[in-house]
């Protein structure tokens, strides 16, 4: 059905063009931007992103222009022309309010597999495509010479230790210690002595249990044995003591006399009163020894410096019975600490150039540095990496393709609708026919300003992405609302004032009606989402109401219709070239924001 109405001659779909192109780009499309936002009902808009937000203004602004040169046109020239429609049935559907974008398909990671050393590639273990394991070995390279280098570091290493040790030996030297648990028989020294290493400092003795290696007659031998009891006589005192046989000698002497001998070890605990020297004799068994013997202590040991320094400190005395460890005196030097510090710290250091070495080492065997797939191998065995440039040689690339990516641009005003986790619907070009959904994994917070305007980067992650390859073209949608099973109807219907042409209706009281075909009135609705086609009618409509919406003329029957009034196609302008017309007339409340043409009813 076509409804006409008395308007004036179009301009060509051409300069239509040329005129939204330089409008688009201009400062009063600008302006009308920072105006239109402010109005209540065009707040909406706001939703929109920046390139559609800035087209949707531009086409307002458009509108205003063309319409009132259709009316002055009209007005001057006395032409007309009729403004056509179709009809469009309410009812309800869908709207998504989405943000789009486009990027390139990535693994979610990537590496590059170099090189850090030099030398030839002796093997490579994969091949382009493999799938490869973390930690897995894909490359060995010449390490023969870093090997010696690594054994001269070792050797370099361990004589540090060696020195550190001897220098700990002699800072811990000037205390000077028992070295086994005993009385102190003497000391050499006294306070204010100075003493050198090595030097005798005095003497320990163990005596808490004594020994005497008597000799028995060779024709008694026979009745003896290792730990047999024994009655040992102090000869002095005559007191007598329990012993025991701990070793019978093999061997034989002859005494004086020509009575051969066998020696004989007995053992006895000290009662704390004998010391060594004490003769004793000795009873086995009722057989006694041939002669008596001197009881000698067990352990016996001479202290000696283990630095060299000056005596500070006499802790024991003699006569005092010590523990193991226990202090004897004590010494001072400042070159003793000075040397331990000295000695730790080259040992620190050889150390360290032993561990540097064997890192070093370690880089000659090249490892996967995460799981995935060989997308490139670049260098193979027999090739050798040059020192000049093995730091920047890309072995192999690996991609871990388990999972998809790709980022996307989004612009200040809808970044605020972002939210980590939101559904994504995904088409790629390559694969038309193939629809896939993602979601989004991160938003950047680092913008990029472009001609005034700044914009995220907002990272998705595929879902079931494994017909993708890296470096395909995919496009993003996000939903960031919608609304389902709500009245709907074209966005190109609707008029300034949130009015729309309803036919059969009995029109909106307040709302100017002049401008409506024959036919229909202007309705005044409440709006809710819109999308690029579709807007949401919240109130003043129902399902099966016919809507009128005005539809866009061909560009051949604009032409047309701009020759029979005497324009010049492309210019706008008269034929004549005389200017404007004699005459005047008022230019028409407002105009449609879809361009059409047609007037909108006033207040």
């Amino acid at each position: 059905m076509k409804l006409k109405e008395g308007f004036h001659s179009k301009i060509s779909i051409e300069t239509i063009k040329g005129m939204a192109f330089r409008l688009e780009n201009s400062k009063a499309a600008v302006k009308l931007e920072a105006i239109i936002g402010k109005i209540p009902i065009l707040k909406k808009l706001n939703n929109l992103s920046i390139k559609k937000k800035r087209a949707v203004f531009t086409a307002i602004l458009l509108v205003i222009v063309v319409g009132a040169y259709s009316v002055v046109s009209g007005l001057f020239m006395g032409e007309s022309q009729a403004l056509e429609y179709t009809e469009y049935e309410v009812s309800k559907g869908n709207v998504t309010v989405s943000i789009s974008g486009s990027g390139t398909v990535e693994p979610i990671r990537q590496y590059d597999v170099v090189a850090l050393v030099e030398g030839e590639v002796l093997e490579d273990t994969f091949y382009e495509g493999d799938t490869v394991e973390k930690g897995q070995l894909l490359y060995k390279i010449d390490s023969s010479d870093m090997e010696k280098t690594l054994e001269k570091a070792n050797i370099s290493y361990e004589k540090s230790q060696m020195s550190y040790q001897s220098s700990q030996d002699a800072y811990n030297g000037l205390t000077v210690t028992a070295p086994i648990a005993g009385r102190v028989t003497e000391i050499y020294v006294e306070k204010g002595d100075n003493v050198s290493s090595g030097s005798k400092i005095g003497a320990v003795v163990d005596d808490t249990y004594l020994t005497a290696k008597v000799p028995f007659n060779v024709n008694d031998i026979g009745n003896l044995y290792n730990g047999q009891s024994v009655t040992v006589t102090v000869e002095n005192t005559f007191e007598q003591l329990s012993g025991t046989i701990t070793k019978i000698y093999n061997s034989k002497r002859i005494l004086d006399g020509y009575i051969s001998v066998t020696d004989v070890v007995v053992t006895i605990k000290n009662p704390g009163a004998l010391s060594g020297g004490t003769y004793v004799t000795v009873n086995a068994g009722g057989v006694d020894c041939h002669e008596g013997a001197a009881l000698e202590c067990t352990n016996e040991k001479i202290v000696t410096a283990g630095a060299s320094g000056m005596v500070t400190k006499l802790t024991a005395t003699e006569g005092e019975y010590l523990s193991r460890g226990g202090e004897i005196l004590k010494l001072s030097s400042d070159s003793a600490g000075d040397s331990l510090k000295s000695s730790e710290l080259s040992m620190r250091e050889a150390e360290l150039s032993y561990q540097s070495t064997q890192e070093q080492l370690d880089n000659y065997s090249i490892t996967a540095p995460i799981s995935g797939s060989v997308i490139s191998k670049t260098v193979k065995a027999g090739d050798t990496l040059e020192s000049s440039s093995s730091a920047q040689t890309i072995l192999a690339v690996i991609a871990d393709m388990s999972t998809m990516t790709f980022t996307i641009d989004v612009d200040e005003l809808d970044i605020a609708s972002m939210k980590k986790g939101q559904e994504v619907n995904i088409t790629a070009d390559a694969l038309s026919n193939r629809k896939f959904t993602g979601y989004v994994d991160n938003i950047g917070l680092l913008g990029t300003s472009t001609n005034g305007v700044t914009s995220y980067p907002v990272t998705i992650v595929i879902n079931d992405g494994e017909d993708l390859w890296p470096g395909m073209n995919v496009t993003a949608d996000i939903v960031i609302d919608s609304a389902e099973d709500v009245l709907t109807i074209p966005v190109a219907a609707v008029n300034r004032g949130n009015t729309v042409l309803v036919k059969g209706a009995e029109g909106t009281e307040g709302v100017n009606q002049s401008s409506a075909p024959s036919g229909a009135q202007y309705v005044r609705v409440e709006l809710g989402l819109n999308d690029d086609s579709y807007i949401e009618i919240a109130a003043g409509l129902k399902a099966g109401d016919v809507v009128l919406v005005p539809a866009a003329k061909t560009e051949s029957e604009t032409t047309s219709q701009m020759q029979k009034n005497g324009m010049m196609p492309g210019t706008g302008m008269p034929a004549g070239g005389g200017g404007m017309p004699q005459g005047g007339g008022q230019m028409p409340s407002g105009g449609r924001p879809d361009n059409s043409g047609g007037g909108a009813p006033g207040m």
